[in-house]
């Protein structure tokens, strides 16, 4: 189970989207022909300019002949090149695993350290002896005061999911916030059911 950007890509979504919108309604109005008229209710004169006429006068080449302008539009690009790039890096996956937990931090009994892979360890073989579970994978993430817990168990089609999570939550993860003795922030199960297909080379009649 992999932690995914879901917050950055709602919000580059969002201002695409709305980018987006405010280009599809001035298309439409230009199309109706309403653009003009409310221009000109606003005060604002929008003429039509002839075919000889150049879209872009001696002023604007001026402008970008200088190479203040030229850098800034560079350095511009560059920024939105570096934007775009961290945000396709940002759609990597990561398990974002926690680090390891000090479950024990005193200067009277001393200091103990757990790494994460040992607890998912335990917790991933104590899933897969329930009934029904074919194979089980755990990531904890958070610290070890505010654990987090995310559980995928993979299950025949003939598993009860409903005694299942209910064994998860009463065995499985109980298990865990003893031996953490702190209870979990947050639990996901994630259950994946597979179709088991049986054959036979020989039928008995």
């Amino acid at each position: 189970m992999r932690q995914r950007s879901g917050l950055l890509n709602r919000a580059w979504l969002a201002v695409i989207g709305l980018l987006l919108l405010l280009g599809g309604i001035v298309a439409a109005l230009i199309a109706l022909g309403l653009l003009a008229r409310i221009a000109t209710t606003i005060g604002i004169r929008l003429g039509v300019p002839a075919t000889s006429s150049k879209v872009l006068g001696s002023g604007v080449d001026a402008f970008f002949d200088r190479p203040v302008v030229v850098v800034a539009v560079g350095l511009l690009g560059v920024i939105l090149g570096v934007i775009g790039l961290a945000w396709l890096l940002a759609q990597i996956p990561r398990t974002n695993a926690a680090k390891p937990f000090r479950l024990q931090d005193d200067a009277a009994r001393g200091l103990t350290i757990c790494r994460a892979d040992v607890l998912t360890d335990a917790v991933e073989a104590d899933a897969e002896r329930l009934l029904g579970v074919a194979d089980a994978s755990a990531v904890l993430r958070g610290t070890a005061l505010q654990p987090e817990l995310a559980l995928k168990v993979t299950v025949s089609d003939r598993a009860d999911i409903q005694r299942l999570l209910h064994s998860l939550q009463a065995e499985t993860v109980a298990r865990l916030v003893t031996v953490m003795d702190t209870p979990l922030k947050h639990l996901a199960v994630q259950v994946d059911v597979t179709t088991s297909r049986h054959t036979a080379d020989q039928i008995t009649v």
